[in-house]
């Protein structure tokens, strides 16, 4: 099958989860990714959970699959003018560095810009290229505690939670992504590269919704735990199985009178204390108990299993080990078992998107440092294996 992007090239100097998922999103589309990573040390987050018995950093490999390696120092001279040379050859440049981090190595929008009219430049930052933030320095849980995330996680009267997972790095990668798909449609119409511009702060106002609406609608905010704001739902919760949790949804009164049928409580169904979601709000302890009941005598796959397959939503709390075996994701391609060259077998994340139906290729592994100097800088810049061989020596790439 044709890749969508087979035909777009992207520059990646891309560091850490952010960026990289972006470009790693555009790389499973079949674009050309270059992923550029500074001499010697590569880009940071090779530096953390290592692979025992190897050198290569497990967030590394699940980002960076489909992607080609170079290694090339900006902060060189020789090194900015490579870096300007790959951006003319290119469709894409994509960096998430701090604001004015590019414009001070002489590699910022308004100069590439003039060496590839085309080009379109794609940055991410943690508060955006303007506003009073702008300048600040920021990281996934600094927006989560920014943005209300961690003042509505957790449980009333306990201290605010981040969330575990770096949910707002990969949303500002999805964001990112959008954005230079946006702009690559729109240079097929004016032939003209543009600035894409997104930031941690921006993305993560959308998953805020509910709460943003509590507060506006009925002046509710705080920490609810596993249910609701305002608790607008009953049964909303997370209950005790025989093996673990389920969370459980009732989402409207046909859904809770097909509940009662299940667990034989057809004695519920007419009975005004709980036949309707408004009602069953007042009560929501007794409500409660009484899924809670059902529940506690079976194991989550039992209630999965009866529940879902009545249309009525819930969830298995799985545990990691779990969910990177989830039959369901490796079915979809959405996890997947490769060989890496120097690693060995590693389980690495696909797209979650699917082009009539195909599921994610991965065609090759994360690359190791430096892997493609040669094939980058000498097929595609036509340097010669002597002049490698100086900038090797002398710390530009």
């Amino acid at each position: 099958m044709t890749r969508a992007l087979d035909d777009v090239r992207v520059l990646d100097l891309t560091h850490i989860y952010n960026g990289p998922y972006a470009t790693l999103m555009l790389a499973l589309l079949g674009a050309e990714v270059i992923k550029v990573e500074p001499p010697q040390t590569g880009e940071n987050v090779r530096r953390i959970f290592k692979i025992r018995g190897s050198e290569e950093s497990y967030p590394f490999i699940m980002l960076n699959s489909n992607k080609r390696g170079i290694t090339l120092n900006l902060k060189a001279p020789r090194g900015q003018e490579l870096l300007k040379e790959l951006a003319k050859r290119s469709d894409v440049v994509v960096e998430n560095f701090a604001v004015g981090v590019m414009d001070r190595l002489g590699l910022g929008y308004e100069v590439l810009k003039q060496l590839n009219p085309s080009l379109i430049y794609a940055s991410s930052t943690g508060f955006g290229r303007s506003g009073p933030y702008s300048e600040y320095p920021a990281y996934d849980p600094i927006i989560q505690a920014m943005v209300g995330i961690m003042s509505t996680t957790g449980f009333p009267d306990n201290p605010p939670v981040k969330a575990g997972p770096p949910i707002l790095d990969i949303m500002g990668g999805i964001h990112l992504c959008a954005g230079i798909l946006a702009a690559l449609h729109l240079r097929d119409r004016t032939g003209e590269g543009t600035l894409v511009e997104t930031s941690l702060y921006d993305a993560a106002i959308g998953p805020m919704i509910s709460q943003f609406s509590s507060h506006l609608v009925n002046g509710i905010t705080g920490r609810w735990g596993n249910t609701v704001p305002g608790r607008i739902l009953s049964p909303y919760n997370c209950y005790a199985a025989k093996d673990g949790y389920v969370l459980l949804l009732v989402a409207d009164d046909v859904k809770w009178r097909a509940f009662c049928r299940i667990i034989g409580r057809e004695d519920l169904i007419d009975n005004p204390l709980f036949a309707t979601n408004a009602a069953r709000i007042k009560r929501v302890d007794e409500v409660d108990a009484i899924v809670s009941e059902w529940i506690a005598q079976r194991t989550r796959q039992e209630v999965m299993q009866q529940l879902a397959g009545a249309d009525i939503t819930c969830g298995i709390v799985q545990a990691i080990p779990e969910v990177l075996q989830d039959p369901h994701l490796r079915a979809r391609g959405t996890l997947q078992d490769i060989t890496h060259p120097t690693a060995g077998k590693v389980t690495v994340i696909g797209s979650p998107v699917r082009l009539d139906g195909e599921p994610p290729t991965i065609d090759s592994p994360s690359p190791t440092l430096g892997q493609h100097n040669e094939l980058i800088y000498g097929k595609l810049l036509g340097l010669s294996a002597a002049e490698l061989s100086s900038l090797k020596e002398q710390g530009v790439i």
